[in-house]
């Protein structure tokens, strides 16, 4: 297990100035897929196992946290606050990694498909100490966000404030590292240069990250997005507003990080896969899962990582991918979530306003 992350190593300027604090179990091994690849006709398929990225709760939110968390701790602040679906793995991800050094959750929760796992996040969310607020829409959320950070400063002090997804040019390093990570697998022999990286793209800071890293690793590998949220948010000219923004914050603390020329090009996103919308999931995302689950024993979700496998399945079945190396990256949590916690709370237990994510579902098994 790596003491500290490759993008310090590449780039020692970065140490002691960027925060970041150990959180995960790095590198995440890759795993060839060979029973879904012969199933797909690809030969050299693999996937970036970042859902054991931590041994109680993987996933991507992992990497961006080390670091957001980090300042957090730097600034001296006793709380975060974040925001996003009412059944959030970022929110829960921030919940429990905030807790485990020290810090309150505050979290600001959207309307999402009333889903199993999104009703088990709330629940846990708030057995975990999460204090959690409930909003219309984003923009609703802002503004109720904003006057709760007021009142949080006011009286307990200012709030570390994460936006969705853990999606910043802090957080976004996380992924500048998974990037350097893949390249430094490749030099090790344990996967051959990938031609394609595959990820959902949501808040699209893991997306945006992977390609950074994997240009001042200095591979020629197409990393694609396949779009899981509203296009307005996902789109290349948006990723690459993100990825810029994180280049130049490497740039200013350590004027070694070389420029790179990026474009809209550089992040290419697949929009057929969404299906009705955000956390709806798609019979393809379902058959992906099932797969996974079946032929390699992986533990997807319908949100995310379903509907990414989803795309290169169709791509795979078109022969698109044909004779390319293929990796996927897992940004799913695959640990078992009711181990967190000794119970579950009732859902009568939770602010009223989250009562309507239950209420009508005692009849039917859920």
């Amino acid at each position: 297990m790596k003491e500290r992350p490759l993008i310090f190593e590449r780039f020692p300027g970065l140490e002691g100035k960027i925060p970041w604090l150990c959180l995960g179990e790095f590198p995440t091994p890759v795993q060839k897929l060979n029973k879904l690849g012969a199933e797909l006709g690809l030969e050299k398929f693999y996937c970036k196992r970042d859902d054991l990225s931590n041994p109680e709760y993987g996933g991507n939110k992992v990497r961006k946290l080390e670091f957001l968390l980090a300042d957090a701790k730097l600034l001296n602040r006793k709380s975060v606050m974040t925001v996003g679906a009412w059944g959030s793995n970022h929110i829960l991800a921030t919940t429990i990694f905030s807790r485990k050094v020290g810090l309150k959750t505050i979290g600001v929760m959207v309307p999402q498909c009333s889903q199993e796992y999104a009703r088990k996040n709330l629940l846990l969310n708030f057995a975990l100490g999460c204090e959690i607020y409930f909003a219309n829409g984003m923009l609703s959320a802002v503004a109720r966000g904003g006057k709760i950070y007021l009142q949080k400063w006011l009286r307990e002090g200012r709030p570390y404030f994460i936006w969705a997804g853990g999606t910043n040019k802090l957080g976004i390093l996380g992924y500048v590292n998974a990037g350097l990570e893949i390249a430094e697998q490749v030099k090790q022999g344990l996967l051959p240069k990938p031609d394609d990286i595959f990820c959902a793209a949501g808040s699209c800071g893991t997306f945006a990250g992977l390609v950074l890293g994997i240009k001042l690793a200095g591979l020629n590998t197409r990393v694609i997005g396949v779009r899981v949220y509203d296009r307005v948010m996902v789109n290349s000219f948006a990723v690459l507003r993100l990825a810029r923004g994180s280049l130049r914050l490497m740039q200013r603390t350590d004027p070694a990080v070389p420029n790179l020329e990026l474009s809209t090009r550089d992040f290419p996103v697949l929009h057929e896969y969404v299906g009705d919308g955000y956390s709806i999931p798609t019979d393809a995302g379902l058959e992906a899962m099932r797969l996974a689950w079946e032929l390699e024993g992986l533990v997807l979700d319908s949100t995310y990582t379903g509907k990414c496998l989803s795309g290169i399945i169709s791509l795979a079945r078109k022969g698109e991918l044909k004779g390319r190396v293929v990796v996927f990256l897992n940004s799913f949590n695959s640990k078992p979530v009711e181990k967190l916690v000794e119970k579950l709370p009732d859902w009568k237990e939770l602010p009223r306003e989250f009562h309507h994510c239950f209420e009508g579902l005692q009849g039917r098994g859920k």
